[in-house]
């Protein structure tokens, strides 16, 4: 369960085995049903998840109690509420496993004690953030400035895998638009 997170961090780090092993070693396996919940907003982020199998999001409950996807994480990607994993505030956001997911969990805590005993877990570090700034700016960027018709192509065009795995209401939901919106696109493309 752990071959390809261990490629990841040979490619993006200059770890030696024996820091390798003591990384994963710090990587505990986790396996969540579908709707399972990983962080309520409120908490602190105190978990930072490498899915190696499923599809996890990252969301908001609005004040009118409709859901507002910032982000959805599939197989081979890092997902945790950054902000809050990183400044130990309240998360605003929930996590939540979109599909039945295998997981490999690492603690803040344990994840900041390999920043300081091994200092080329840095590069880790800074490829996790330079990689949720890409996908925040991207998707920002996305939403204000293409209308839905323009946000469903893309997807089409980009990332046909969340077309086909996600249900109408957490592809609405991730689109920034209404279910009803969501099926009218699909029925004119």
């Amino acid at each position: 369960m752990t071959a390809v997170l261990a490629d990841l961090i040979r490619r993006i780090t200059a770890l030696d085995e024996e820091q390798l092993a003591a990384v994963i070693s710090s990587f505990k396996p986790l396996t969540v049903k579908k709707h399972a919940i990983l962080l309520e907003s409120g908490a602190i982020a105190d978990r930072l998840f490498f899915i190696n199998k499923g599809c996890l999001r990252l969301y908001y409950d609005t004040e009118e109690h409709s859901i507002a996807t910032r982000f959805m994480a599939f197989e081979h990607t890092f997902l945790t509420s950054i902000v809050s994993f990183i400044s130990r505030e309240p998360s605003k956001e929930y996590i939540q496993a979109v599909e039945k997911s295998e997981l490999l969990v690492i603690s803040h805590h344990d994840f900041f004690n390999l920043r300081a005993t091994i200092p080329s877990w840095d590069k880790m570090y800074i490829y996790i953030l330079e990689y949720g700034l890409t996908v925040i700016t991207s998707r920002l960027s996305s939403l204000l400035t293409q209308n839905a018709t323009e946000r469903y192509r893309d997807l089409l065009k980009n990332n046909p895998e969340l077309i086909q795995r996600l249900s109408n209401a957490n592809l609405a939901a991730y689109l920034n638009i209404s279910p009803e919106t969501l099926s009218r696109l699909k029925s004119q493309i």
